[in-house]
């Protein structure tokens, strides 16, 4: 009888590990296919427009997100959010989980990630991540005289407060180049 209960928590918790898993790859497929297509203004994953001039749906779900959308102001750009809470104490936990997710995926496809400090009063603890590729691994455009024609797409993540709310949200950017 223990043995069978046994082995079945095994399977849960196998079945428990492989979902997690195929979760992070699906986030990581997502995040890619978002940033294979910022050279080409994100045209392939741009859903329907919004009623606010500049902003468009989203046509890939990433997992983990809440909200997403795309958005024009001094550069287009994806906007991801992952966790939205009145209560700072409960940010830590999403913050490190995506963070983690984030470098997991993201490291193993040559990016570098920086840790800036969190532009919002009392949020000190939550670093922006920035992450970047060195464009000088990226194909020379033959038609810009030697040099890249755009840098490579980059990502941040970071923590906002919005006051009018009273809401800390975290954040991922996908950033045209």
């Amino acid at each position: 009888m223990f043995n069978r209960w046994f082995f079945l928590f095994l399977l849960g918790a196998n079945l428990c590990a492989h979902g997690a898993y195929c979760q992070n790859d699906d986030f990581c497929k997502a995040v890619t296919a978002i940033t294979n297509d910022a050279p080409n203004s994100f045209r392939n994953i741009k859903g329907a427009p919004f009623r606010a001039k500049g902003m468009w749906e989203s046509g890939i779900k990433v997992p983990g997100t809440i909200a997403s959308r795309f958005v024009l102001t001094m550069g287009l750009y994806y906007e991801g959010a992952f966790f939205q809470t009145k209560d700072k104490t409960e940010l830590m936990p999403a913050y490190e989980k995506y963070s983690a997710i984030l470098k997991g995926c993201l490291l193993a496809h040559g990016y570098t990630v920086t840790a800036a400090d969190n532009f919002y009063p009392g949020l000190g603890d939550f670093k922006k991540l920035i992450f970047m590729v060195d464009d000088k691994d990226e194909p020379v455009d033959p038609k810009a005289n030697g040099k890249h024609a755009l840098p490579p797409a980059h990502i941040s993540m970071e923590v906002e407060y919005n006051k009018e709310v009273n809401k800390y949200t975290i954040v991922m950017f996908i950033f045209e180049h």
